[in-house]
């Protein structure tokens, strides 16, 4: 099982491609970006920017508002801003091999999440995956007891 939101989404799509113990996958806060651009949706906010903001030791007022959520994220969940960093900084070169996924998948993004925009859009290109869109926006969203919901939903039912 493999389960990662927002930037962990894109590095569990990843581990989903390459490691054949993945029995299911569940991915969260990503959208179209990752299938149209090959990861971060750089149309909402620049990979540069999102890594400035997490290795920023400011208290974040030259950040921009897109990729001080980014660090605020980050922050509430004790994540390592570092290696959140190198994550924004690591450049694609080829698109993301999502026909290679067979695990059941689920892809949840807040219905207002700017960053997981089209979300239907992933959760196509991977076979037979579903889609649940929960409320909220990129924060708000892991806070909502429907996204815990689907997910539970989803790993409790038998392979």
């Amino acid at each position: 099982m493999q389960v990662g939101y927002s930037m962990g989404g894109i590095v569990s799509l990843f581990v989903a491609i390459e490691d054949p113990r993945v029995t299911r996958l569940v991915v969260g806060g990503i959208g179209a970006g990752v299938v149209e651009l090959g990861g971060l949706d750089t149309r909402v906010v620049p990979r540069k920017a999102v890594a400035e903001a997490l290795e920023s030791e400011g208290d974040g007022a030259e950040i921009s508002p897109a990729a001080a959520r980014f660090r605020a994220f980050a922050e509430s969940t004790g994540a390592d801003r570092r290696a959140l960093a190198a994550c924004a900084r690591a450049a694609f070169r080829d698109r993301v091999a999502l026909e290679r996924i067979t695990v059941p998948s689920l892809v949840v993004a807040g219905e207002r999440d700017d960053l997981a925009r089209r979300p239907e859009i992933l959760a196509g290109a991977i076979a037979g995956a579903r889609l649940s869109v929960v409320p909220g926006d990129h924060l708000g969203a892991v806070g909502e007891p429907a996204l815990a919901q689907a997910i539970t939903d989803f790993l409790e039912e038998s392979p």
